[in-house]
């Protein structure tokens, strides 16, 4: 939408100039309801360190997000409690420039309770607390001279109120920072009995909640002096704009655990569809500099409230324990072109909201469901108290036709410290890595991310 303004200047008097702004905030695309979910990881040092290769394993109070029918392995009471430490590095190349940013994270993972309850026979135990399962922590910073239009252009108008159009659309210096902060968690109530002395059935009922801020700042800059004519004089063109995102949900999660002799463990478990409820808060500033260091700024703001739906999940795995050693390998299977976007009946007639229902044609032609691989093992050094661990994991892209290298892949290693016989200190570290391509309407050549994720965890279990 244009905006007049005026733009005083001694020689002449007063002019007035119209610009398009680009409005930051549209009906959300079919990335923003993927990207909810997209980097789950789940949470447990030992999990964790085992490639998320949990699923068969499932056996002390992280069981609550894995499989909780694994909660009907647990004899003792457990207190279980996780930090981690991330670090997100990123570099990108734009108009043949490299960049490289960086930041960390720190956050409380989780913390909760695991009680078994007294039994003729079997087992029941039940669980509760507070879980992080995904990070939306992230940064990018690029820059560079840039040689391809974007469109960006300005209508002045004369004294005779004569409008003509000046561009400011290439061989300017550009550069785009952007950081997310946030993330999910869960308050979770999690179950498990023993329907036989081989077969444990195990419940998982959640509310999900978080938020994350956005942060999103572009500038162009007449670097060369290319743009000195007046009116047209552009010195710079700024934008800042801003998105906070609360995020709401109930999910429920069943799972089954066979017992098989030789230590063989088989166990699965089924997320049922859950609806998040989305509200965002968005704000936006543009500045225009010219070369006489006159500016003119604009600010938007506004609200939406929408809702996506979230499909089915399945998750499967199996295990083999001994004394020495522990082996674990699960998968997890998501069709994301189920994913789509629901407003309420009240909002149909507005055309704004009406876009975003288009954009479920959008997530069913662009993504695909994808399955998930862990693999994990775990040396019993007994004699010294010790555990190491060490783990694989692969979470493919969900967009349809693009390259493998946007897969991302975690390589994990842990080791865990008997303390006496009631705490177990567990450290965990975490190496992923992938690459994104991104592109908006002001950098239309876009930019290839190189990302790398290091975290590391530690927890406390203590039994009593």
């Amino acid at each position: 939408m244009n905006k007049p303004f005026q733009r005083i200047i001694k020689q002449t008097g007063i002019i007035g100039i119209l610009f398009f702004l680009v409005c930051f905030i549209q009906a959300q695309s079919a990335y923003d309801a993927i990207h909810i979910m997209d980097r789950e990881i789940g949470l447990g040092t030992r999990a964790l360190a085992m490639g998320g290769a949990y699923t068969g394993l499932a056996d002390d109070y992280t069981a609550i997000y894995w499989n909780p029918a694994g909660l009907g392995t647990i004899q003792n009471y457990e207190l279980f409690v996780e930090l981690s430490h991330m670090n997100f590095a990123n570099g990108a190349l734009f108009a043949n420039k490299w960049t490289s940013y960086e930041q960390t994270y720190t956050r409380l993972r989780s913390i909760g309770l695991a009680i078994p309850f007294p039994t003729k026979r079997g087992s029941f135990v039940l669980a509760f607390g507070y879980n992080r399962i995904l990070d939306f922590d992230e940064n990018l910073l690029f820059s560079g001279l840039s040689d391809q239009s974007n469109g960006v252009g300005f209508t002045i108008i004369d004294d005779n109120e004569i409008a003509n159009y000046f561009p400011f659309e290439k061989n300017v210096q550009r550069s785009v920072q952007t950081s997310s902060e946030g993330g999910l968690h869960q308050w979770s109530l999690g179950g498990s009995i023993a329907l036989s002395p081989r077969f444990l059935l195990g419940i998982t009922a959640a509310y999900t909640g978080g938020n994350e801020q956005y942060r999103y700042t572009f500038i162009q800059t007449d670097s060369k002096n290319i743009y000195d004519q007046y009116p047209g004089d552009f010195n710079q063109y700024k934008i800042n704009q801003f998105l906070q995102s609360d995020y709401s949900a109930l999910s429920l999660k069943i799972g089954g655990l066979i017992r098989l002799n030789h230590g063989l463990k088989i166990g699965g478990a089924m997320t049922i569809p859950s609806g998040f409820l989305i509200k965002e808060v968005h704000s936006s500033n543009d500045k225009l500099t010219f070369d006489d260091g006159y500016m003119n700024t604009t600010d938007k703001n506004g609200q939406w409230e929408y809702e996506v739906t979230k499909p089915f999940y399945f998750d499967g795995g199996l295990s083999y324990n001994s004394r020495l050693i522990t082996l674990a390998a699960s998968a997890r299977y998501r069709d994301w072109s189920q994913t789509q976007f629901n407003v309420n009946s009240r909002d149909l007639k507005d055309t704004e909201y009406q876009e975003f229902l288009e954009e479920n044609n959008q997530i069913r032609l662009n993504y695909k469901s994808t399955i998930e691989y862990h693999l994990g093992s775990e040396i019993n050094l007994e004699r010294i108290g010790t555990k190491l661990r060490g783990g694989y994991a692969l979470f493919p892209s969900p967009l349809r036709n693009i390259s493998r290298n946007q897969d991302r892949r975690y390589l994990t290693g842990g080791i865990s410290f008997t303390i006496d016989k009631y705490v177990n200190l567990d450290i965990t570290y975490l190496y992923g890595t992938w690459e994104r391509e991104t592109r908006d309407s002001y950098t239309p050549s876009g930019t290839i991310e190189d990302i790398k994720v290091k975290k590391v965890l530690v927890s406390i279990l203590y039994e009593f």
